[in-house]
């Protein structure tokens, strides 16, 4: 495997691996911000 080859290949899985981070990260923070206006509200 030539290197631009092998440069294009591990650009794009560390390109999909970026985007899986931040789609999980994503999730996450509307998670924790519907508990967090939950709590909120608990205390109005």
């Amino acid at each position: 495997m030539n290197w631009k080859r092998m440069l294009a290949y591990i650009s794009g899985s560390v390109d999909q691996e970026l985007l899986l981070r931040n789609e999980y990260l994503v999730t996450e923070n509307r998670i924790l911000i519907a508990e967090r206006q939950k709590a909120m509200s608990c205390y109005q």
